[in-house]
């Protein structure tokens, strides 16, 4: 199959490292379609403070979105842009501030118009695309496409969540957190997209503590989707991979990636699939009065924009 990323380690002292590997499905190679997923990994420093971002898209593919592989090469550029935009802060501030920010809106309510932006943008360089009706709500469904961001600092971590996907935590000692509760108005194949004409207020966020560090993983739904039971499944999958980066070290686990999602994506959904790994090392702040972690549960960190519309068929 086609690998779209190479899985080499990126270091971020003093958070740890990041890795992420996208490859096109069985099924999308059969059929001769791209691949409809990406995923985009940017650190630096600001002001000696680390800055990490990472993002997953998962594009909507058939007809209907066409150019939904284009709308998440789109969209992680967008996450990774508006964090180097928003770095900049006003004069007197010596803390970084790029998901509350200045300028108007939260965080995700940006990279959502930025990536708006850029389909109008790209669309004007097609012959015969053009926006049309509803600021071209149409032409914004043929890029349509999920996303998933973690922006991590020296002592805590942003998620936020549009449509489906999976973000975890597996801290130390083997304990799996879903940072983000599962969206329970959701069914089947249906997710919401960064197309939604409502799309600023279907995403889901959640802030938390490093505290004493772990896996952060994320992934397209192609593969939980691999497994009999996706939820427990996938749960199962990130503790042992934790294991093996732990025993195993990150250059080997990174190398493993594309044969592992390879198999899966052979022996099970034959989707698209891209995981990104996060290693967090423990926060200075760690063990204070005050540090709390997000639950175990469904219900951990604060879920926003769980009302009905604005969903589309994932295919």
């Amino acid at each position: 199959m086609e690998e779209t990323r190479d899985p080499v380690p990126v270091s971020i002292p003093p958070v740890g490292w990041a890795c992420g590997c996208t490859r096109r499905g069985t099924s999308h190679a059969r059929d001769g379609r791209p691949c409809q997923d990406a995923h985009a990994i940017w650190s630096s420093s600001f002001m000696g403070e680390p800055v990490l971002v990472a993002a997953v898209a998962d594009g909507h593919g058939g007809g209907r979105h066409d150019l939904s592989h284009c709308g998440a090469a789109l969209a992680v550029h967008a996450a990774v842009s508006e964090v180097i935009a928003s770095l900049p802060v006003p004069a007197g501030e010596t803390a970084w501030r790029t998901v509350s920010g200045s300028g108007g809106g939260e965080f995700q309510d940006r990279v959502t118009g930025r990536w708006k932006d850029s389909v109008i943008s790209d669309a004007g360089r097609r012959p015969g695309l053009s926006p049309d009706g509803e600021g071209g709500q149409e032409l914004l469904s043929r890029y349509g496409t999920t996303l998933l961001i973690a922006l991590v600092d020296g002592s805590e971590c942003w998620v936020g969540q549009i449509g489906d996907g999976d973000i975890l935590l597996v801290r130390p000692g083997g304990n799996v957190e879903a940072p983000l509760p599962k969206d329970e108005t959701l069914l089947g194949t249906v997710t919401y997209s960064l197309s939604s004409r409502d799309s600023p207020g279907l995403w889901r966020t959640a802030r938390f503590p490093i505290g004493e560090g772990g896996l952060l993983l994320m992934a397209t739904d192609g593969l939980s989707d691999s497994f009999e039971d996706p939820e427990s499944g996938f749960r199962v999958f990130a503790r042992s991979l934790s294991e093996r980066v732990a025993g195993f070290g990150i250059e080997r686990i990174g190398s493993a990636l594309p044969g592992w999602l390879d198999g899966y994506s052979r022996d099970g959904s034959g989707d698209d699939m891209t995981l990104v790994l996060v290693s967090l090392n423990p926060s200075a702040k760690a063990g204070e009065p005050g540090e709390q972690v997000p639950g175990a549960g469904p219900a951990a960190g604060d879920g926003t924009g769980t009302g009905p519309g604005g969903e589309t068929d994932a295919s």
